[in-house]
């Protein structure tokens, strides 16, 4: 990537995300398959939880390209346990969103990530509002899964940092 001037906030947001996206690695390889896709609490199945992140990190990089749930066939919602992904599959799905959130911020100077948002006003006013809010959702869901691991009684993800 070109860390010049034109892009200094993407390449931070690219290090930021780049520290989300080991934690979620962190959280695919450590927990433990007999809790992968089964829970008490349905919506906190831990491949739900990290695919309905992943999904809509798919969409804020691409949402002109994106259809909700075409990766898997499924409304990471409402599909029961046994149809949400297995650990390989999360794997390859997190390559692939990281790419895709690196190639999207990588084309974007400061310039771009400061003009409007037309395409997810939701998340912000500028395109900088959109990966603000990519990266926020992706950490409140990490929460998500530490809080279930800590509830039954699991080691959780270990948070990252730089360097």
């Amino acid at each position: 990537m070109n860390d010049g001037v034109g892009k200094r906030m993407s390449g931070s947001l690219i290090e930021a995300l780049s520290l989300t996206w080991e934690m979620y690695r962190d959280a695919i390889e450590d927990i433990p398959e007999d809790h992968w896709r089964t829970g008490e609490i349905d919506y906190l199945i831990p491949s739900r939880l990290i695919l309905h992140a992943l999904e809509a990190a798919d969409a804020y990089s691409s949402p002109e390209e994106f259809t909700s749930g075409y990766r898997f066939s499924i409304d990471w919602e409402a599909a029961p346990p046994e149809r949400l992904p297995t650990k390989e599959q999360a794997r390859i799905y997190l390559r692939e969103v990281e790419g895709k959130t690196e190639s999207w911020l990588g084309s974007l100077d400061d310039s771009d990530l400061l003009s409007s948002e037309t395409e997810l006003p939701w998340t912000g006013s500028t395109l900088l509002g959109r990966a603000l809010y990519m990266l926020a959702h992706c950490r409140q869901h990490l929460g998500e899964v530490n809080a279930e691991l800590r509830r039954r009684g699991l080691p959780r993800v270990k948070w990252r940092t730089i360097g």
